[in-house]
């Protein structure tokens, strides 16, 4: 079994301010926390954030991929464009052609399904979209970084199963 790394969200520390949904999109369209800040002010539109805050029971945290170490949409798409490298799941998003099979068995509704914005896109006006862990780099994930609270943590599965441990 694999001990792949993934984003964790404490749901006691996390106080919903969604800064890191807003430097997920920042990460991902090339620009700085505070041109997306200004851009969300304005109604403009930015980047589909790979996370989501949710609140449920009072309580709120970002969902976005867990890394699953048997990564069901590894083996849902139909066309390949998700791979197991450097220690995390990678989607290749350029690729993808928009049919949702990786969405439809995320255990944790992870998948993100947008509009195709390059210009390149291949056949579909929908892409998948998920946690990249920022390219897969450790200590450069931007909702990390950016979490007033330290709510947010790079973790792998035995660390995250000394949190469940505890609770």
């Amino acid at each position: 079994m694999r001990n792949n790394r993934f984003i964790y969200a404490d749901p006691d520390k996390c106080i919903g301010c969604i800064n890191c949904e807003l430097a997920c999109s920042a990460s991902h369209m090339d620009l700085d926390i505070d041109t997306v800040y200004a851009m969300a002010a304005r109604g403009e539109t930015i980047a589909p954030s790979r996370n989501k805050v949710l609140t449920l029971n009072g309580k709120t945290a970002p969902m976005q991929c867990m890394q699953c170490p048997d990564a069901p949409c590894l083996e849902g798409c139909p066309v390949d464009i998700i791979k197991f490298e450097d220690d995390f799941v990678k989607y290749y998003e350029s690729d993808c052609i928009g049919c949702q099979s990786c969405d439809m068995v995320c255990p944790y509704g992870a998948v993100v399904m947008a509009a195709n914005i390059k210009k390149d896109a291949p056949v579909s006006q929908m892409v998948a979209l998920t946690c990249d862990l920022c390219g897969g780099e450790n200590g450069k994930q931007a909702c990390v970084n950016i979490c007033p609270t330290d709510a947010i943590a790079l973790i792998d599965y035995e660390e995250f199963a000394v949190i469940q441990n505890r609770r």
